[in-house]
C-alpha cells in the first residue's frame, strides 16, 4: 500500500508541474502577443504619418470640404500620437 501512495503522490506532483508549465506558457504567449501588437501599432502609426505627408502635398487641389476634413483628421491623429 505504501508503494501505491508514493506512486499516487508522484503522479499528482507531475500533474501539478505540468499545470504550472501550461500556465507559464500561456502567460508568456500573452506577453508575446502584446509586444507583437505594440510593434504592429507602431508600424501603422509610421505608415499613417507618411500618408499624411503625401496628403498634405496635394491639399491645395482638394475641395474645401476635404481640406477641412484632412485638417481635422490630422489634428486628431496628432492628439493620439
Amino acid at each position: 500500500m505504501l508503494g501505491f501512495s508514493a506512486l499516487l503522490q508522484s503522479l499528482l506532483d507531475c500533474a501539478s508541474q505540468f499545470a504550472k508549465y501550461g500556465q507559464a506558457k500561456v502567460e508568456h504567449q500573452e506577453t508575446t502577443d502584446i509586444i507583437s501588437d505594440k510593434k504592429d501599432l507602431e508600424k501603422a502609426g509610421n505608415i499613417a504619418e507618411q500618408i499624411i505627408e503625401i496628403a498634405q502635398k496635394y491639399k491645395s487641389s482638394m475641395s474645401k470640404r476635404d481640406q477641412r476634413r484632412l485638417k481635422s483628421l490630422v489634428k486628431r491623429f496628432n492628439k493620439v500620437d
